[in-house]
């Protein structure tokens, strides 16, 4: 009778052990699997806020602002430091008129990417629209850093680089400071042989 009780103690101790093994393994699994889940949504991430973004621009372009702006939000959701979308919601913001909302969209744009240079030149331009010239020129300063247009780029359809050099050169006389304005302005000449020849540069500025 002894005998058959330590078989069974055994058998049973044998039984708890393979189950144990079988939890680990399970939860070895489950853990494997959230790893390749979280590794997948990381990959494809760019993708779908790429996909969503494309959209929004297509709604914009179509003066569908709501939509547009709801787009962005569904990528700031997947992306919260997306810049691009921060960018589109902010131009969103601008076109409906709530200037508050769209500086902190367009500032929230270049926090997340510095070399975001439609968000830099818009956020400048908003500035000087509002005559608050020593706040953009810091962003105006970023556009002239990142150097010339590139050939092909997005942003190339616009000279970026060439009127953030005229800005920056109003914007350091409207701040009083001569020296940089015209440190600017021969920047101008350097870059652009042939570009505001006139005698007086910015005048077509003023």
């Amino acid at each position: 009778m002894n005998d058959c009780s330590i078989e069974d103690r055994l058998n049973e101790y044998r039984r708890r052990k393979q189950r144990r093994q079988e939890y680990k393994d399970l939860a070895a699994r489950s853990c494997y699997s959230v790893i390749i889940v979280m590794v997948a949504l990381l990959l494809l991430r760019p993708l779908m806020v790429s996909h969503i973004l494309s959209r929004a621009d297509a709604y914009s372009a179509v003066g569908r602002l709501e939509e547009s702006g709801r787009q962005c939000d569904k990528a700031l959701l997947i992306d919260g430091d997306s810049s691009e979308a921060w960018y589109g919601l902010a131009e969103v913001y601008k076109a409906r008129g709530d200037r508050e909302m769209a500086y902190g969209a367009y500032r929230k744009a270049t926090e997340a990417d510095c070399a975001n240079v439609p968000a830099h030149f818009e956020l400048a331009m908003m500035y000087v629209d509002d005559e608050r010239y020593q706040l953009a020129i810091p962003y105006f300063e970023q556009v002239r850093k990142l150097g010339p247009d590139k050939v092909g780029s997005r942003t190339a359809r616009t000279s970026y680089h060439r009127t953030a050099l005229d800005m920056l050169a109003l914007c350091y006389e409207k701040e009083g400071d001569p020296a940089k304005m015209e440190m600017t302005v021969k920047e101008i000449r350097i870059f652009y042989p042939g570009y505001g020849q006139a005698q007086d540069p910015l005048a077509h500025l003023r």
